[in-house]
Formats: structure tokens, sequence, C-alpha cells
């Protein structure tokens, strides 16, 4: 047979095709596995683009697709599949942890007072295994019995095991709550100052930790509430000493002394002892309240007494000159007053409450100060008046000193 064209004769070509189909085939493969093992971008739309993703930033991801390269927004993006491994594309923030475990809770268990003796068996056998919860619960409801349903040995009991439940699991408020009741229990009025002292410091605080350490028993809290109780009374009465009036009045210290010393006095029901070790700290504060307002009252008299000589002329102008002079003559010299009689108090208010060596301590200053005010009392140095009340001049060799007065008008 005749060839046709530039076709081969014989086997040959019917060779050809074999090879152009395996050839075909092979880049079918190749095309199929590139395809298989491509990037993909799934946008939020559902649309998704297959490719090789070329870069990324906090902004885009670029990638190379068969129709050209793309520039995707960040916030477009649902996710971003890499040869298999699926990243889900950054949200508007960190995930949201898992909520913690809720909190052991203590659930009331009705009961009766049939039931009430082997309630009592059961809790505390659910205390001696640390089934704080379950003890708990029973506790409660054997709280809830009346006076006729449990004893009162047995309600104290139970109160004291109830507290140490609710240290346990760490609840300050309920074991606060469970110290109100068992302090309704008390006879005596200091113990139930005290264990009222305990649920404040626990409600305060909120948490079972108290200076520093975790409570987990009713006897622990309560001794050491005491010496946080004790802590409060000191600081309530430096509070009040700190801000403490008119101690330029004798009689005035003296209250403000007795009331704060008093409100000290109160740690002695929680911590016996206490006050005695803490007065001379609580007197300490008086006298630097007194020092306090004698600085101010100084620096005050510092400014203010060169602006009473310098318009001390104008005084005499007129009645009212005279008058608008006085209105600004009267606080400096009550100011001074004031803080020089407060100083004076110092020796004697420390002799009396037997802490003399506040003053010693602090000796230097108020004779300092003293000094201070009592030339406050004058004009300055030169200052002269002639004659009194209608004009001044200054006079460097003048010695004698000028009162500073209110002008008679």
């Amino acid at each position: 047979m005749r060839a046709s064209g530039n076709y081969p004769t014989g086997r040959p070509r019917r060779a050809a095709l074999p090879r152009m189909a395996r050839a075909a085939g092979l880049l079918l493969v190749l095309a199929l596995a590139a395809t298989a093992s491509a990037d993909k971008v799934t946008l939020k739309s559902g649309e998704t683009f297959s490719g090789t993703i070329v870069s990324e930033d906090a902004d885009k991801v670029t990638i190379k697709t068969m129709s050209g390269t793309m520039n995707i927004p960040r916030n477009a993006i649902k996710s971003v599949d890499k040869a298999g491994a699926v990243t889900p594309a950054p949200g508007p923030g960190p995930a949201t942890p898992a909520a913690p475990a809720a909190p052991p809770q203590i659930v009331v268990v009705p009961v009766d007072a049939a039931g009430a003796p082997k309630a009592l068996a059961d809790a505390k056998s659910a205390v001696v295994a640390g089934e704080w919860v379950k003890a708990g619960g029973l506790l409660e409801g054997l709280m809830a019995l009346d006076d006729k349903s449990i004893s009162f040995d047995d309600r104290l009991a139970v109160s004291g095991a109830l507290i140490t439940c609710y240290l346990q699991i760490k609840d300050a408020q309920g074991a606060a709550k469970a110290l109100t009741r068992r302090a309704a229990l008390a006879t005596d009025q200091n113990d139930r100052r005290r264990l009222m002292a305990a649920a404040e410091a626990l409600r305060s605080l909120g948490s079972v930790e108290v200076g520093g350490k975790v409570l987990s028993r009713y006897d622990e809290v309560v001794e050491t509430a005491m010496t946080w109780k004790a802590g409060q009374c000191l600081a309530d009465a430096k509070d009040h000493a700190a801000r403490a009036t008119r101690l330029n009045e004798p009689a005035q210290l003296d209250k403000a002394a007795k009331t704060a010393l008093a409100k000290l006095g109160e740690a002695d029901v929680y911590v016996p002892g206490y006050s005695a070790g803490q007065k001379k700290e609580v007197a300490g504060v008086l006298v630097q309240n007194i020092l306090k307002g004698a600085r101010a009252a100084a620096e005050y008299c510092g400014k203010e007494r060169p602006e009473l000589t310098r318009t001390r002329f104008a005084s005499a102008a007129s009645r009212a000159y005279a008058k608008v002079w006085n209105d600004r003559a009267i606080p400096y010299l009550k100011n001074r007053q004031d803080a020089e009689s407060a100083l004076k108090n110092v020796k004697p208010f420390t002799d009396k409450y037997e802490t003399p060596d506040l003053y010693t301590a602090n000796q230097a200053e108020v004779t300092k100060l003293l000094s201070q005010f009592d030339d406050f009392q004058y004009y300055p140095a030169g200052t002269s008046l002639y004659p009194p009340g209608y004009y001044y001049y200054y006079a460097p060799t003048t010695t004698e000193r000028v009162k500073i007065m209110l002008v008679q008008y």
C-alpha cells in the first residue's frame, strides 16, 4: 500500500499513537498532581482560588493562579490551605479561652427532725473524707432546723464545721455568713465581737487569704482575723488622730487623744494587750498633725506678711481701705496664734500621755517653729510706723520691732 503524504508506512505509524497517549497521560497525571498539591485560599463568601502562594503579610495573601497573580485581603479570607494543612485566617483577635470551671458550691440538703441524727453522722463522715461540698450541704440543712430538733451543743459544732467546709472550697462569702450565724449563738459579748470581726475580715478581703495565709479551718480564721481586726482598730485610731482639728485648744487636743485611744483600745478585744504597744504610735500621729499644721501656717505667714507690710500705708487712707487691710490681717493673726498655741501644747500632751520620747524626738522642730511664729508677730525687721496707723517707712537701723495689729478706724 502506498503511503499518503509524509506519514511513514508500516508498523512505525501505528506505534506513534501509544507514545502520544502515554505523553498526554503523563501530562494529565502531572497536571492533576499539581492541582492536588496546589495552595488554596477560601474566601468568606465561599469562592476559592488555587495556585501557589508567593507571599503573605498581615494585610493580604498573594497567590499565583492559572489566570494570574491575585492579592487577596486578609479580612476577606476564611481559610488558607497549604499543601493539605488548613490554617484558619487570622480573626480580629485571639480566640476566646474556654470558660473556667465553676467553683464548687454548697447546696442546702433539706433535713427534717427525724433525719437529723443520720444527717449529722453523714456530715461527720463527709468531713473526715474531705467531701466538703457534701458535708456543707448536710450541715446547712442541720443549721436550718429549729432549736427543738437539734441541741445547742450540736448546733455549735455544726456551725464550726460548716465554716471549715466553706474555707476548704475557698468560698469567703459563704464562710463569712456562717461565721455571722455562729456569732448569733455566742452568749459572751466579746466572743460575738470576735466572730463578727472574723466575718468582716473575709467579707472585706473577699478571699480566704488573710495576712498572706490561706485559711482552711475554723480555728485558723478566728485566730488570723483577730490580728487583722486589731490592725483595723489601729488604722481607725490613727486616721482619727490625723484628721483631728483645733489642736491649739488643750481641751480639744485631749478629746481627740481620748477618742483615738478608745478606738485603739477596741483592739484588745481581738488581741489582748495590743493597745499598750501601739499607744505611742497613735499619740505620735497627733503630734505630727500639730507639726503639719504649724508648717503650713508658717508657710502661709511667710508669704502673707510681706503683703500686709506693703499695703499697710494704704490702710490709713480711708475706712474702706482699713477694712480691706483688716480683712486680710485677721486670718494671718489667727493662723499665727493657733499654730503657736498648738506647738506649746506638745510637751504637756506628751507628758500627760506618758510618751515623753515623742517630745524629745520633735523638740528641735517645735523650737524652730515657735521661734518663727514669735517673729511673725511683728513686721519685718527695720519696718517702722510713725505716727502709728498713718504711714510706715523702712529704717534698717531701727531695732525696735513693730507688732502687726488691726487698724483702728
